[in-house]
């Protein structure tokens, strides 16, 4: 993510008042759920590696279960009004609020001249149509509250049930990652056993940092790199866990949760931001609701597709006004095993 900024504070959790939805089938959708894991800069090959060499068990399961989109690309279109830097700060106001920069305005990770309140977050929305919705959102690269959570507030009101925001020490140069990788699992599985989301984004951000060499020197964006997809591996762990306590959540069974999966960027040599295929080509996993039997998807789509995905799911309707370009990820009309 070309972490830019400094900050003095360590910690922030932010709990909004919020009504009590009830596990299972009691909330305003029938017991549909959504869990969307972002892992920041994390290239479609190499994550295809560890994958099939067995270094990512767990994203491998999900997708064999699931399903795997390979044809998905970060960047917008090359050359037309949607293209954007294969940044941290663009790429995640696109997953975040399905559109592109042409909309959300957002260039670069210091989201100058953002129109993020005209273009806001999914889970505004989805508060907007359920006011008794829970949704929580789980970082460590505090731009994504900061920069497109807080200015997605309609007339100053929180719609985040829960906001978690854990900030790396600038002291440690990156070192903290995968201990800030920790804590997001950590804070996620808590609140799996004690809450009841409807919508819920986690976010680890170490493999990029690996990507960039802060976490590892010897580090760096590429399927050959063993930091690299170590740090994949270690992150394949982190949802391991989370899968497994939204699972054995005691009234799992009666609740349909559609789990997505994407990064926001790809990276060539310790950097990204530019048009390289590297830098462009990153994927989707779906696991739950229509997405099952290990179908390899061909949807060529960009990230911009995860908010629609969520509403189809939700049963929301998608209002044209929002300038929502792409539709629903399509489940498999037949499954394709990985």
């Amino acid at each position: 993510m070309n972490f830019p900024a400094v900050f003095a504070i360590s910690l922030f959790i932010g709990i909004a008042p919020t009504y009590a939805h009830g596990p299972g089938k009691q909330n305003d959708f029938g017991g549909k759920r959504v869990l969307l894991i972002g892992i920041d800069g994390c290239r479609a090959d190499a994550l295809r590696t560890a994958m099939d060499s067995g270094k990512a068990p767990t994203l491998r399961k999900f997708a064999s279960e699931g399903c795997a989109d390979w044809s998905v690309f970060a960047g917008g279109e090359l050359g037309g009004a949607t293209e954007q830097a294969t940044s941290s700060g663009p790429g995640w106001s696109t997953i975040l609020t399905g559109v592109w920069r042409n909309k959300h305005g957002v260039s670069s990770n210091k989201f100058e001249h953002h129109r993020i309140a005209e273009f806001p977050h999914f889970m505004r929305r989805i508060k907007d149509a359920k006011p008794a919705a829970w949704c929580g959102s789980l970082v460590n690269w505090p731009e994504i509250q900061h920069f497109i959570a807080e200015p997605s507030r309609k007339d100053g009101r929180e719609f985040l049930s829960e906001k978690v925001m854990l900030v790396p020490d600038p002291a440690k140069k990156g070192r903290d990652w995968p201990e800030l990788d920790i804590a997001i699992r950590d804070r996620t599985v808590a609140l799996l056993r004690e809450k009841n989301p409807d919508a819920l984004f986690v976010y680890f951000g170490q493999v990029d940092e690996t990507g960039h060499a802060a976490t590892d020197p010897a580090g760096m964006f590429s399927a050959a790199n063993a930091p690299y997809l170590g740090a994949i591996t270690r992150v394949d762990a982190l949802a391991a866990d989370v899968l497994a306590a939204l699972r054995a959540r005691p009234h799992f069974a009666e609740e349909d949760w559609l789990i997505l999966a994407t990064t926001d960027h790809g990276g060539t040599g310790t950097s990204h931001g530019k048009q390289s295929p590297e830098e462009r080509n990153i994927w989707l996993l779906a696991n739950g609701g229509p997405f099952r039997g290990g179908a390899v998807l061909t949807q060529k789509c960009g990230h911009a597709i995860v908010p629609p995905t969520v509403f189809q799911h939700l049963g929301l309707a998608i209002d044209p006004a929002w300038g929502w370009e792409e539709k629903p990820l399509l489940p498999p009309a037949a499954a394709t095993p990985r």
